[in-house]
């Protein structure tokens, strides 16, 4: 337990001196505190001196480029992109390419806590089937619809008339048909 606070504590530091002070002077805190993220070099007082004159010699530059500086550690996620939940998507995007396939899956449904990338994830998987040229409708379920209980399906089924509205007039037509007849032995 004491040891996580000191790791707690040290991630702080270095997430301070990397935003408030200049990067060159934060590293050789860094240097001289022996934090592990760092290959400490420094073999005598000499070498911290040598480095501490080069930054003074080099002050102007390092505090122009301090207004640009980026935190070390710092995560930066690029807008419309999916970290770290290729399997889920590899696994979604399976589920889905079987649907229709004798055995294979009828509906796919994605669970799970508010904000964990649910709607991302459908809509990456949905790229990656269009490409396939796999139909994909998705609905979501919103806490605040309760009183719609088939909200999603609507919002899915509403996607999906759209999507074959877009493609011509004959598309609509030959969808019937294909409902049609797969219905009709269901019926």
């Amino acid at each position: 337990e004491n040891q996580r606070k000191t790791l707690l504590s040290q991630n702080q530091l270095i997430s301070m001196l990397t935003t408030r002070v200049p990067l060159p002077l934060a590293k050789t805190v860094l240097r001289l505190m022996g934090v592990e993220q760092l290959t400490p070099y420094y073999q005598s007082v000499k070498d911290v001196n040598r480095e501490l004159n080069e930054i003074l010699y080099n002050l102007g530059s390092i505090m122009v480029n301090s207004d640009t500086q980026v935190a070390l550690g710092s995560l930066h996620f690029l807008r419309g992109n999916l970290y770290g939940r290729d399997g889920h998507l590899s696994a979604l995007v399976e589920a889905c390419s079987g649907i229709g396939t004798p055995g294979g899956s009828k509906v796919v449904f994605v669970s799970g806590y508010s904000g964990v990338g649910k709607s991302s994830l459908v809509e990456h998987a949905k790229g990656k089937l269009k490409e396939k040229n796999i139909h994909f409708i998705s609905g979501k379920f919103d806490q605040l619809q309760q009183a719609r209980p088939l909200a999603a399906i609507d919002a899915a089924l509403n996607e999906f008339t759209n999507s074959i509205i877009q493609q011509g007039p004959q598309t609509p037509l030959e969808i019937k048909k294909a409902i049609s007849d797969a219905i009709k032995t269901d019926v």
